[in-house]
């Protein structure tokens, strides 16, 4: 006991050795990996993100218009931001909250709903001039 009387008075007059997480948030530090996010807006369903994540965190549903990301199955690589031909994927420099259960996050293309649309109208218009 006498010997550890040292260290017991010396971590009694200095401060705390940790951070009070939620009040204290470390700020993420140069070069660190956050978590990917995507741009509904500006993806196309091509898939090759799915095609190129080595964990299989990705997988898209062309005929749903639909991309399923899941988050704790990533392993922060960035092999699909530089994959996508369209620039839809994001890196961000901050951590992802901590969860008790693995979810998944569903996209659905607003560009290709878009694109849809637009030729769906084309196609109608070329039939309505060949009844003509």
């Amino acid at each position: 006991m006498p010997l550890m009387l040292p260290t017991i008075l010396k971590n009694l007059f200095t401060g705390y050795a940790t951070r009070l997480y939620p009040v204290q948030v470390r700020e993420p530090f140069d070069k660190a990996r956050g978590h990917i996010s995507f741009s509904e807006d500006k993806c196309t369903m091509c898939g090759v993100c799915a095609l190129r994540c080595p964990s299989v965190a990705i997988t898209v549903e062309k005929k749903q218009n639909k991309l399923t990301f899941y988050p704790f199955r990533c392993i922060v690589c960035e092999v699909c931001v530089h994959a996508c031909p369209s620039e839809a994927i994001d890196l961000i420099f901050k951590w992802r909250p901590s969860s008790y259960d693995k979810p998944e996050e569903v996209y659905k293309s607003t560009r290709l709903e878009h694109l849809r649309e637009t030729t769906d109208a084309a196609k109608d218009a070329l039939a309505s001039k060949e009844d003509k």
